[in-house]
């Protein structure tokens, strides 16, 4: 799933086909909950092929249709690393300023930080939606994401994180 949806073009715009994403949570249901296993290849083709607003528009139109979200069919018809990168990236089409806090908040999280996780986040998303996962990190956790990062770092590279991150809501 991760080299397709990687090496497959699409584009990633705000527009949505409502007749396709309609006709796409059909086929995702007859490939998965619909019958006794799953059809990972369909998964994997309309997953790699879709753009991020698009996947979201299949997501309303699953649970529209069949009463519950797409997350809940993948987390019951797949396992593993597969249902992993698929539900990470329905995760990231509904709100990747959530999932990103989430993931932030997993990296600090209990004893010891995930500095790479931490810091690939924060300098990747730093120039394209940082503010945003700002704001639902202190949402979420009632916890200002610097003051987080304040807690859990040290030295130059806290003062790195720190003034990637910006100022203090």
């Amino acid at each position: 799933i991760l080299l397709a949806y990687v090496s497959t073009p699409r584009h990633e715009g705000p527009e949505v086909n409502r007749e396709m994403a309609e006709n796409d949570a059909t086929v995702l249901y007859k490939a998965g909950e619909k019958k006794l296993g799953t059809d990972e290849k369909t998964f994997v083709q309309i997953f790699s092929q879709r753009s991020a607003a698009q996947l979201a528009a299949i997501n309303h139109f699953y649970h529209d249709k069949y009463g519950h979200s797409l997350k809940k069919a993948i987390k019951n018809e797949t396992s593993g690393n597969f249902a992993h990168a698929l539900l990470t990236i329905v995760q990231c089409a509904e709100s990747p300023a959530k999932y990103f806090a989430k993931v932030l908040r997993k990296a600090m999280k209990g004893l010891g930080t995930d500095d790479t996780k931490l810091l690939r986040v924060i300098v990747t998303r730093s120039e394209i939606d940082l503010h945003y996962i700002k704001a639902e990190y202190l949402k979420k956790y009632k916890k200002t994401l610097n003051d987080a990062v304040h807690s859990e770092t040290s030295g130059h590279y806290r003062a790195f994180l720190l003034s990637l991150l910006g100022p203090n809501q």
